[in-house]
């Protein structure tokens, strides 16, 4: 037995306390501190050890008997369920007689592996970054918090819940697929019957659908370029011959580059991600050239939230010979909780899509698909695509004219507004990792273009700006920062802090600005970073995309300096620092007086304590 057990509960955690006792016992089962068999600790003990009331380990302890993790055995107390600890530990253990296989033996076993990591492209923590000019992120302004909660409602209710969480067939949601055809589709141009329309866990996986119905390493695909990156990377895991056709004014180009393709993929209503319109005259030589080659168009449709979707119905509506392949997303305006997508495609496409999904993953979640067709029913969704609309075009507005304003000479974007973006052509020359990389220690996040182009060295002046992730007020600022980066690149000079006019802080204003604080830094390679200053002396740092790589310390202030030591990060030594603030940067100093690394300072007294020059 193992009466000794205690562990720590965390205020900021966001659980309850019993949620946090009842994860905190869950591991100790699955990782054996628990044993199988083995009594638990007692309630009184345990809540004495944690400094919780015993009522509250009781409480935790009646809702793990119910999961079946703790059983109780008359007049002897709860005991851990011996084959539920049984089938726990069996996935953290490795067998005896073999050694684990490294990184390079795994590679070498695999027949597929992406060459790009996606999840590198925006950092955990951007909501916290002052100016995340980020596609595809909603900020808090554009959630639909209520509009969420009243289709849940009704979803949970008796008669919904039991109308879609007993249906165990491989079709969709009837109520969904209506919506989509009565609601949805008609607004883009496009008619369809039930038996035509496929939903998806998002545009994803659709692609993934479709390329593995049309696509192997016998098909010649023609997408755009620049485009998106995921259907690139999609088609060369499936050994496809790619060619990448340019884009103009009017769209992708159709020229003799499409010949003997039979399968082309395009966006026409809103081109991603630099946001072009297929003109009509365009769109009829596309649908031209796929019935000359006998080809299928994949139409993927990014218009939904965004500006400019009423400018043209989609390519599909225009599709006689149905040869169009239809794609489009679902969660755009409700963020990536929801991810539901869809297709629409003759009848035959969609039952051979529908084998090919069962094998694959099944269908969408089928509470997140009722939820989806509440949100519809009730009319949420149009109110809530109005709202994030009209918001985005103002932003959209005020992005184009704070470009304007700040850097007329520098930049240039297409004065035709659409989507959630602008995409933004710098000077010949300019390096945008390099600018997006110094920009992020500014606390101003973008989106280099290199990596929607097929070729390497394309687009490297190019980078994308997204108005949906954050505020009107905080759009002018934020083009008022990237211009400050950009002139500071083009001409650059060496950050010292003047001796005879001191402009750092005094050690009872570090104390004061730092406590509680939150950092946003980037280390030498790119890879963000936030540390979090915590008032008891202690450090909280995580870095990586993911948080992959954490560290704890401690800082304290020494001689007007402020001092931190990891216990691995930076070797584990001490290092001490004179600190600026200004506004929400903060920079620190070496005793040379250069500067050495900077950051976003997140915290209420932000705008406090800043030395006057």
């Amino acid at each position: 037995m193992r009466d000794g057990l205690t562990f720590e509960l965390d205020e900021e955690n966001g659980l309850s306390l019993q949620q946090q006792i009842r994860e905190h016992l869950i591991r100790a089962i699955a990782s054996g501190t628990l044993a199988p068999g083995s009594r638990a600790p007692s309630s009184r003990g345990l809540a004495q050890r944690i400094g919780v009331s015993r009522n509250t380990v009781i409480l935790a302890y009646q809702q793990l008997v119910a999961d079946g993790y703790l059983v109780g055995k008359e007049r002897s107390g709860l005991f851990v369920c011996e084959d539920l600890a049984e089938v726990a530990s069996r996935h953290l253990r490795l067998p005896d007689e073999s050694e684990p296989r490294t990184a390079a033996t795994w590679r070498a076993l695999m027949k597929r592996r992406s060459r790009v990591d996606w999840s590198r492209r925006i950092p955990p923590d951007w909501s916290l970054y002052p100016y995340p000019f980020i596609e595809g992120c909603l900020d808090a302004e554009l959630a639909s918090i209520t509009e969420w909660r009243d289709a849940t409602r009704a979803a949970l209710g008796a008669r919904e819940f039991d109308s879609w969480a007993m249906n165990f067939s491989e079709g969709d949601d009837e109520k969904l697929v209506e919506q989509i055809r009565t609601k949805i589709l008609p607004r883009r141009g496009v008619q369809a019957d039930p038996d035509e329309i496929l939903i998806t866990e998002g545009w994803k996986q659709a692609l993934d659908l479709v390329t593995q119905l049309f696509v192997d390493a016998s098909s010649r695909v023609a997408i755009e370029n620049p485009g998106l990156p995921e259907l690139r990377e999609l088609l060369r895991l499936h050994a496809a011959d790619v060619v990448a056709q340019p884009l103009d004014a009017e769209g992708v180009i159709v020229d003799d580059n499409l010949d003997g393709r039979s399968v082309i993929f395009a966006t026409p209503t809103r081109q991603a991600p630099t946001g072009a319109h297929m003109s009509r005259a365009r769109r009829k030589a596309l649908l031209r050239k796929a019935e000359a080659e006998d080809a299928v168009v994949v139409e993927i449709d990014f218009v939904m939230g965004g500006v400019g979707e009423k400018r043209s119905p989609a390519l599909k509506a225009s599709d006689v010979s149905e040869r169009v392949v239809y794609i489009s997303d679902l969660c755009e305006v409700f963020g990536p909780g929801l991810r539901l997508g869809f297709v629409v495609a003759p009848a035959p496409v969609i039952r051979e899509m529908r084998k090919v999904r069962s094998l694959l993953a099944g269908p969408a979640p089928r509470a997140a698909q009722r939820i989806g067709a509440l949100l519809m029913s009730l009319g949420h969704y149009d109110v809530a695509v109005n709202r994030v609309r009209k918001a985005i075009e103002e932003r959209l507005t005020a992005l184009r004219d704070a470009l304007n304003y700040h850097l007329p000479h520098l930049v240039l974007i297409d004065a035709k507004l659409s989507g959630a973006s602008i995409w933004v052509t710098g000077p010949p020359g300019l390096d945008v990792r390099y600018l997006a990389s110094e920009a992020a220690t500014r606390g101003l996040l973008i989106e280099p273009a290199t990596r929607f182009y097929a070729r390497e060295g394309e687009g490297s002046s190019a980078f994308r700006m997204g108005v949906s992730s954050l505020p009107l007020e905080r759009i002018r600022p934020g083009v008022a920062a990237l211009a400050q980066v950009m002139r500071e690149l083009g001409d650059p000079s060496l950050d010292r802090l003047d001796p005879k006019r001191p402009t750092w802080l005094a050690g009872d204003d570090i104390e004061a600005i730092m406590r509680g604080a939150t950092l946003l830094c980037r280390t030498v390679y790119g890879d963000p970073y936030s540390v979090e200053v915590r008032a008891d002396g202690t450090l909280i740092g995580k870095a990586g995309y993911a948080h992959e790589d954490c560290d704890e310390g401690e800082w304290w202030v020494e001689d007007d300096r402020w001092c931190r030591r990891w216990k691995a990060w930076s070797y584990g030594e001490t290092a001490r620092y004179f600190t600026v603030v200004e506004g929400d940067q903060i920079k620190w100093y070496k005793d040379d007086l250069v500067l050495f690394n900077r950051g976003v300072l997140v915290t209420p007294r932000a705008e406090a304590l800043a030395p006057s020059p």
